[in-house]
């Protein structure tokens, strides 16, 4: 059975016999799905801060309770793996169209800036389980605000696209095999005597 005469002559159609689709429609694929990922991730970056806030009203324990699941739930079951595809996506996205230039790494910086605040709201969470533990309201409004600096940061950097010149990096991260000579010679400097 053969592909019809119209789809055969198509670039990509996946309908050809034993055809593949093309890897254009794969890295489309894999930035559609890091795109979801991340605004899930960036969504809860955002609204957490409010439901920490929500302690400081002092709900009646029942409420109190409900809140801290809610907002457990909501960290464990969709941020962290919102968190944890969205990285591993954009890792896919950097391989799969080769794209290391400067303004990446900066970029990356900035995500690691994110799963540092992400670890963070872990902790919070931690800390509000016991019922006597309230979370000031300026606190969460300055993971707010942090948390939007951030994604902004990332939007910034994503869509323009600076041009950055070798020079703003140190001279050891722009050496192949540098870090690694770094690392084994502060591990001997470690060693007892």
């Amino acid at each position: 059975m053969s592909a019809p005469p119209c789809c055969a002559r198509r670039k990509g159609c996946a309908s050809r016999a034993g055809a593949q689709p093309d890897a254009g429609a794969r890295g489309r694929r894999l930035k559609a799905a890091h795109i979801a990922f991340l605004c899930v991730w960036c969504a809860g970056l955002v609204f957490l801060p409010g439901l920490f806030a929500g302690r400081a009203r002092q709900p009646d324990q029942p409420t109190l309770m409900l809140l801290w699941r809610f907002t457990w739930v909501g960290y464990r079951v969709v941020l962290s793996p919102a968190a944890v595809l969205a990285i591993a996506t954009g890792t896919g996205l950097i391989f799969a169209y080769q794209v290391f230039v400067p303004w990446l790494f900066l970029k990356l910086l900035v995500v690691g800036a994110m799963v540092a605040l992400h670890m963070y709201y872990g902790l919070v969470l931690a800390e509000l389980a016991e019922p006597e533990h309230c979370y000031p309201r300026w606190r969460s409004a300055a993971l707010a605000v942090a948390a939007n600096l951030l994604i902004l940061g990332v939007l910034l950097l994503v869509l323009g696209k600076p041009e950055i010149g070798p020079d703003v990096f140190p001279d050891w991260l722009l050496q192949p095999g540098k870090g690694q000579e770094l690392f084994q010679s502060s591990l001997e400097s470690m060693r007892p005597i």
